[in-house]
């Protein structure tokens, strides 16, 4: 690897700087720069999104089709809408206006985005919530109080102030509105080496919590990043798809054994910002590379889809009508999953009904993949398939997971058996 010196010194004197205008410590500042440092010689190569196992981004965005209804539980009855949650631009602390963030969206092509800006709705008030040339914004707000967990706040209006309260106050404030949170990153984060010190959140029996990030990927990506271990830091900005794990398995435990209280949705969060390399055009995980990244798939009704985008995509976002994705490695567009009652109709991913003998629930995929079976948070089945259908024996918690190779790939929200 051959670095520039020049580069690095005002590299690091530009981190260092804005670093410590926001109370970062330098020693800190030092390693992230470091670390920033091991992943210059792919990206000054600009090589582009990285190589899965499956089908490339490119290949992805060529197979995408969003123009068209995306048959769900029976045929015509449902749009798949794939898009990205929690990203960050220039009105808090990421790199790229919403004009570059649509584009980048449009590129990967993803149905919608849902900006998660710092403790500011500037998105909303300056009019960017809406359908843009194909891809729908949701404009929301992360609040981020200190040493506190972090709530993703959906469908408010105003969020001043919420970032010096508790907790509970912020999802009292929320709800009062009318609005949803979401949790992100519920388990947190704190790595003394990066300066990442992230609160976990567990308190989700608020009304007004709807959802959680089941897979907060950057999160993931950095668990095992330590600053004195820069080749291993290289090879993980390089290929992330090879080195992520996928959602927490205490998290998934959680949320299986709280779904038997109250759906809860689930949902995977980029946490992208995008973060300029300076002197340059570049970009340390760029929009468009984290838009191939994890997705959620949601789905839809016509109807509610051209009446209003912005309140169909929040309703499926918050009542778990979906799967969350980790497209990189394949195409999972066209995956289907749906639960069939004794009585002949059929319940989306999300939604709940008491149990009855002879209910059969089936994903199915566009390609062969290690399915497994999940009933109250334990794998009671698990085959290499493209198609499984299973009958719960009893009321419960049940939902599908698929791996690729090993690899974390497809988590749907649960059906919920009373």
């Amino acid at each position: 690897m051959i670095l520039n010196a020049e580069r690095l010194v005002k590299l690091c004197a530009r981190e260092i700087h804005g670093w410590a205008e926001a109370g970062r410590p330098v020693r800190w500042t030092l390693r992230g720069g470091l670390f920033i440092v091991a992943c210059l010689d792919w990206t000054l190569r600009d090589d582009g999104p990285p190589q899965g196992r499956g089908a490339t981004l490119d290949a992805i965005m060529a197979s995408d089709s969003s123009d068209g209804d995306s048959s769900g539980a029976r045929p015509g009855e449902w749009l798949e809408r794939i898009g990205a949650l929690h990203i960050h631009s220039r009105y808090s602390d990421g790199t790229g206006t919403v004009q570059e963030i649509l584009s980048a969206a449009r590129g990967a092509g993803l149905d919608f985005v849902v900006l998660t800006d710092h403790d500011n709705l500037g998105a909303f008030r300056e009019g960017w919530q809406g359908v843009h040339d194909g891809v729908a914004l949701v404009t929301a707000a992360e609040v981020t109080p200190w040493r506190q967990g972090h709530l993703l706040a959906l469908r408010v209006r105003h969020c001043e102030g919420y970032a010096v309260r508790r907790n509970r106050g912020t999802m009292d404030a929320v709800g009062a509105q009318g609005g949803y949170v979401i949790v992100a990153h519920p388990m947190g984060k704190r790595k003394r080496s990066l300066g990442i010190h992230h609160t976990p959140l567990y308190d989700w029996g608020h009304p007004a919590v709807r959802g959680i990030e089941i897979w907060s990927y950057m999160h993931d990506w950095v668990d095992g990043i330590e600053w004195w271990r820069l080749p291993a830091a290289y090879e993980f900005w390089k290929h992330p798809e090879r080195r992520v794990r996928g959602p927490d398995p205490h998290v998934l435990r959680m949320w299986d054994q709280f779904g038997r209280e109250r759906r809860l949705s689930g949902l995977g969060g980029l946490d992208c910002h995008a973060r300029r390399v300076p002197l340059t055009r570049l970009e340390l995980f760029s929009y468009r590379q984290m838009f191939g990244f994890v997705r959620n798939h949601l789905f839809i009704r016509p109807e509610d889809w051209r009446n209003d985008p912005i309140a169909a995509l929040t309703e499926a976002l918050v009542e778990g009508r979906g799967f969350v994705a980790h497209d990189v490695i394949a195409n999972s567009a066209g995956a289907r999953c749906d639960a069939r009652l004794a009585d002949g109709r059929a319940l989306q991913m999300g939604q709940e009904a008491p149990f009855a003998d002879g209910t059969r629930m089936t994903l199915t995929l566009p390609r062969a993949a290690e399915v497994r079976w999940i009933a109250d948070g334990q794998c009671r089945l698990k085959e290499l398939t493209g198609r499984l259908s299973a009958a719960p024996a009893g009321p419960g918690v049940y939902r599908f997971e698929a791996w690729l190779e090993g690899a974390p790939w497809i988590f749907t929200n649960p059906f919920y058996l009373r």
